[in-house]
């Protein structure tokens, strides 16, 4: 398994959590994550609200399908890059 994936027009993303998900370094704007579920590679999104006291981030996670290797693609929403 490689521990790095290039995700279309969102860049690279580790290898995280024991080898289940890949993490993206940089935040993603609420618009780049609403647009995850039109494209063809994503099969299913999730978003989680951050908490109250800032302690936990909002966070997103999609079923992704790159090259026929399904895959979990995890990220914080936020400013973006």
């Amino acid at each position: 398994m490689n521990t790095t994936r290039n995700v279309p027009g969102l860049g690279i993303a580790r290898l995280d959590h024991g080898g289940l998900t890949y993490r993206l370094a940089e935040p993603l704007t609420i618009d780049e994550v609403a647009g995850l579920p039109r494209e063809a590679w994503c099969r299913r999104l999730t978003v989680t609200d951050s908490s109250a006291d800032g302690e936990r981030p909002a966070e997103f996670h999609a079923i992704c399908e790159l090259d026929g290797e399904p895959f979990v693609l995890v990220g914080r929403i936020g400013e973006g890059t």
